[in-house]
C-alpha cells in the first residue's frame, strides 16, 4: 500500500482578504466604490473621480479606491490612487500592503516584501504587513519569515503567530518545522483548515497515529469537512483498522461538504476492503481508481496489481493471473520481486487444489520460477531453491527424483558466489541431503556418501549426514 501525498496543504499567498479599515461613515462610500468598479460602467472613471473629490484628504477610501481597482486587476488605477494615500498619510499602514499586494500582482516579490516591510514600521500593530511578508519570503528564507512574525508577536501577544508560522514552513515544504509550529498552539483554537495542515504534516511523514489523532480532533469540531475525513480514513487503513477505515470512507464519500472524489480515494476504499476480506467490493473500488485515472501511472499498477490479489484470495486464480500480467505491462520496469508475487499465487493455488488442478497450478508456478532465474542472474539460487521445492511436492517419496536436476543446479550457481549469502550453507546442506537420499533410495552408495561427506564439509556434527555414513 502507497501513502499518497495528494491532499492540499492551502496555498495562502493571496488566499486571505485583506480587511479595509474604514470608520463607519466611510463604508457607504467604499461599497459604493466597489459596486462602480465592479460593474465596469462607460461612465465609471467619471464616477469614481467625483468621488476622490469628496475624500482626497481620506487614506482609507483613496485605499479601498486602489484595492477595488486591484480586485479588477487594474494595476495603474491601483497604484495611482496607493500613491494619494501614501500622500496624505504615511503612516497608514493598509496603503503600503495594497502597494505590495500591486508588486504581488506585478510577479515582483522583491518590491512587495520591501512594501510590506515598510507597513510593519509604519503600522506596527497591525499584523497584515507581517503576515504577508512572511508568506511573500516563505520560500526564500523561512527563517526570516519566521523571525518578522517574532516581531509582531511582541507587538500583538494575542496574534496566532505559531499558526503562521507553521503555515509559512508548510509552504517552504519543512514539514518538521511546521510540525513544530503547530505543536505550541491550543487545538481547540485552530479552524478546520489548520488541523487539517497539521495531521497531513505528520500523514506524510508516516506518523498515522499522530496524524490521526488530530484529524480525529477535527472530525469532532468539524464533522462534514472532507479533508478531515478523508484523513482519518486513510490513517485508519494505514493501520490496518479496516472497520473503522470503512466507516470514515462513508463519511468522505456519503457524509461531507463539497466532496471531490479523487481516484485516490477509490484506491484507499479499495485498500480498506481489500484489508476487510470483502474481495468483490474491494476489486469493484480498484477498477473505479482505474476509470478515474487521470495518468497517474503509480496507481494506476497499485489498483491492478490489487485486483490480482483479490482474485486470488477469492480463488479466481485465472483472473487473479490475467491482472497480475497487466500489472506487468503496466510498469516501466520490472523486478524479481514481481515475478516471485506472481509465483506465490500460484503457489497458493495449488496449496489449494488436487489431482490435475495442483499439478497445473506447480507448473505455472515452476514456469514463472524459470523465467525469473533466465531474466534475473542474481535471483537465479532463490528461483531455483523454489523451483527444488515445487519439484520435491510434485514428488514427496522422491521416486522420480522431480527435484533433483533443480537442486543440482542450486549447488552449481551457490558454488559460483564470489561471496557467500546468508543463505548460503542453509541452502547446499538441503540440496546435499536431497541428492544423498536420492541416491540412496537408487542404492548408488558412492554417488551418495559423496553427497553425505559435503554435508559434513559444511556442517561437521549434522546428524542426518553422520547417521547415513554410519558415524557416531
Amino acid at each position: 500500500m502507497r501513502v499518497i501525498k495528494y491532499l492540499m496543504i492551502g496555498a495562502f499567498m493571496m488566499g486571505f482578504a485583506v480587511p479595509t479599515i474604514a470608520q463607519n461613515d466611510d463604508k457607504a462610500t467604499i461599497d459604493q466604490v466597489n459596486k462602480i468598479i465592479k460593474a465596469k460602467a462607460p461612465d465609471a472613471a467619471n464616477q469614481i473621480k467625483e468621488i476622490y473629490k469628496k475624500n482626497k484628504k481620506n487614506p482609507v477610501v483613496l485605499t479601498a479606491i486602489g484595492r477595488a481597482y486591484l480586485d479588477v486587476k487594474d494595476t495603474a488605477n491601483a497604484s495611482k490612487y496607493v500613491q494619494f494615500a501614501m500622500e496624505k498619510s504615511k503612516q497608514y499602514g493598509p496603503a503600503y500592503i495594497l502597494a505590495g499586494d500591486i508588486e504581488v500582482i506585478k510577479d515582483n516579490g522583491g518590491a512587495a516584501s520591501a512594501w510590506y516591510e515598510q507597513a510593519t514600521y509604519f503600522d506596527p500593530k497591525n499584523p497584515e504587513g507581517y503576515r504577508k511578508y512572511a508568506q511573500i519570503n516563505s520560500k526564500t528564507s523561512p527563517s526570516a519569515s519566521v523571525a518578522k512574525l517574532e516581531e509582531l508577536r511582541r507587538q500583538r501577544p494575542d496574534y496566532p503567530v505559531d499558526v503562521i508560522s507553521a503555515q509559512i514552513y508548510d509552504k517552504a515544504g519543512n514539514i518538521k518545522k511546521a510540525i513544530e509550529y503547530y505543536a505550541k498552539v491550543d487545538k481547540n483554537q485552530m479552524e478546520d483548515a489548520d488541523l487539517v495542515s497539521y495531521s497531513l504534516d505528520h500523514f506524510l511523514l508516516g506518523e498515522f497515529d499522530k496524524s490521526l489523532e488530530l484529524s480525529q480532533f477535527g472530525n469532532q469540531k468539524f464533522p462534514r469537512n472532507p479533508a478531515l475525513n478523508r484523513l482519518s480514513f486513510f490513517n485508519l487503513t494505514n493501520l490496518k483498522r479496516y472497520p473503522e477505515a470503512l466507516t470514515y470512507a462513508d463519511k468522505l464519500f456519503n457524509q461531507s461538504d463539497s466532496t471531490k472524489i479523487t481516484e485516490s480515494d477509490y484506491l484507499y476504499y479499495g485498500y480498506a476492503y481489500l484489508g476487510n476480506k470483502e474481495y468483490q467490493k474491494a476489486i469493484d473500488m480498484f477498477n473505479q481508481s482505474l476509470a478515474n485515472n487521470g495518468g497517474n501511472a503509480n496507481d494506476k499498477s497499485d489498483a491492478l496489481k490489487n485486483i490480482a490479489t483479490a482474485y486470488s484470495e477469492l480463488g479466481d486464480i485465472d483472473k487473479a493471473a490475467d491482472t497480475f500480467d497487466q500489472y506487468l505491462k503496466s510498469l516501466e520496469t520490472i523486478n524479481a520481486t514481481d515475478y516471485n508475487e506472481l509465483a506465490r499465487m500460484w503457489m497458493d493455488q495449488a496449496e489449494k487444489s488436487t489431482g490435475p488442478a495442483q499439478k497445473d497450478a506447480y507448473a505455472k508456478a515452476d514456469a514463472v520460477y524459470a523465467d525469473m532465474a533466465e531474466k534475473f542472474p542474481s535471483a537465479a539460487d532463490f528461483a531455483t531453491y523454489n523451483r527444488a521445492h515445487i519439484g520435491f511436492a510434485l514428488d514427496p517419496e522422491t521416486k522420480l527424483g522431480t527435484a533433483k536436476p533443480h537442486y543440482e543446479k542450486l549447488i552449481e550457481i551457490i558454488k559460483g558466489h564470489t561471496e557467500k549469502g546468508d543463505y548460503d550453507d542453509n541452502r547446499l546442506v538441503e540440496a546435499y541431503q536431497y541428492l544423498g537420499y536420492f541416491y540412496t533410495l537408487k542404492k548408488d552408495a558412492a554417488k551418495a556418501n559423496t553427497y553425505w561427506n559435503a554435508i559434513l564439509e559444511i556442517d561437521p556434527e549434522n546428524a542426518t549426514a553422520k547417521a547415513a555414513l554410519g558415524k557416531k
